[in-house]
């Protein structure tokens, strides 16, 4: 996040929230911007009651609710017309979601949100393969609701100094990151496993 950034959210309240609302929902549509760390910074503030805490939250799950659902109404629109149809990596990384939604449902996405970089990546999918509107704002409001509520308490607890929690926040992010993704690589392994035809024994 940009000092920039940082001195219009410290600056002045209603421009700050208004930040926190615009790219806590560009983060979806757009991945590189900077939603998660302009949320945090505001509970930081929140914390040192420069902000009120009830209204960073609102911003923040407001942006975020709107961000999935962009990102979902964009996939469902645009479809394969549009993503996907330049890059092979990118179509078979979408094929694997589409056969996780088909198994598991809209209850995949309770677990996007903790997923940094390809969260939208997922909503886009979730449009893309037709998956029910409320059903997707359903799970992926859940998934921002407990990710809101985790970035308050970091925000307002884990230092006294902005650097201080960002950089411990930062390791709890790819902490969870990286138990998640070892989770759905061991899920894969065992489908692959259960659906690989038995060869009979000599």
């Amino acid at each position: 996040m940009s000092e920039a950034i940082q001195n219009a959210i410290a600056a002045h309240v209603w421009s700050g929230l208004l930040l926190v609302v615009l790219l806590a929902w560009l983060e979806y549509v757009f991945p590189p911007s900077p939603g998660d760390s302009t949320m945090l910074f505001a509970f930081f503030l929140a914390g040192r009651g420069t902000m009120a805490l009830p209204a960073v939250a609102a911003a923040a799950l407001a942006g975020s609710v709107l961000g999935a659902m962009t990102a979902y109404a964009i996939g469902a629109r645009l479809g394969r017309s549009y993503f996907f149809l330049r890059s092979a990596w990118a179509r078979q990384e979408l094929a694997r979601i589409e056969r996780w939604y088909a198994r598991h449902g809209a209850r995949f996405l309770m677990v996007n949100r903790f997923l940094p970089g390809v969260r939208g990546f997922f909503l886009y999918a979730a449009g893309i393969t037709r998956l029910g509107a409320r059903a997707v704002l359903v799970h992926s409001t859940v998934s921002n609701v407990l990710w809101v509520a985790l970035l308050a308490w970091a925000g307002t607890s884990l230092g006294s100094t902005w650097e201080e929690v960002r950089v411990v926040f930062q390791r709890y992010v790819w902490g969870i990151a990286a138990f998640l993704a070892a989770y759905v690589v061991l899920a894969i392994i065992r489908a692959r496993r259960r659906s690989a035809p038995l060869t009979p024994s000599s």
